[in-house]
This record gives C-alpha cells, structure tokens and sequence, in this order.
C-alpha cells in the first residue's frame, strides 16, 4: 500500500511555494486570482494545488516566452535547462519530506 507522500495535515507546507510561484507569475506578466487558502477570494483549494497549478503555468509562460525568441535560441535554452536540472538534483532536495 502506497503512503500518500504529502498528507493533508502537511499541506500548510506548500505554502511559501505557492505564494513565491503567484509573485513569479506576477513578475512574468501572468497575474493569477488571489484566491490562496485565507485570502478574501479563496478558491477552496490548498497550497499544494495552488502550487502545482502555478508551477503548470509557469512552464506555459517560460516555454511560449522561449518559443518567440527564435529557432537560434534553442541550443542555449538546452544547455543551460540539462546545467540546472542537474544541480538542482545534485543540490536540492525535495523540501517537502518525500524525497531525499
């Protein structure tokens, strides 16, 4: 039987994750409802699912910001994605307990 890696009474960790990804989003161009669990405007979801639905959308912003700046641009945005997933993996652990 599988554990779920991030049970509900951990949510409130993802917290500062989904706050730094909306202010990401907002530095992007992309603003996104404030709509986190306390605020005014919330949605019902938890910090987990603002998180994921940042980081999702984050990766739709980076990836049509790279695509308009030209076909040149592709053996850059390689390299230097393979460099920072490889440390991140080398350097930087899950924070959120599952992984070590």
């Amino acid at each position: 039987m599988s554990r779920d890696p991030h049970p509900a009474d951990d949510y409130a960790a993802w917290k500062p994750l989904a706050e730094a990804t909306r202010q990401a989003l907002d530095l992007l161009g992309y603003g996104t409802p404030r709509c986190l669990p306390g605020e005014p405007e919330a949605c019902g979801g938890n910090f987990a699912e603002h998180a994921l639905g940042h980081l999702a959308a984050l990766k739709a912003v980076v990836e049509h910001r790279i695509a308009h700046l030209g076909e040149g641009s592709g053996p850059m945005v390689e390299q230097v994605y393979a460099a920072t997933l490889a440390t991140l993996r080398r350097t930087d652990p899950c924070d959120q307990g599952h992984q070590s």
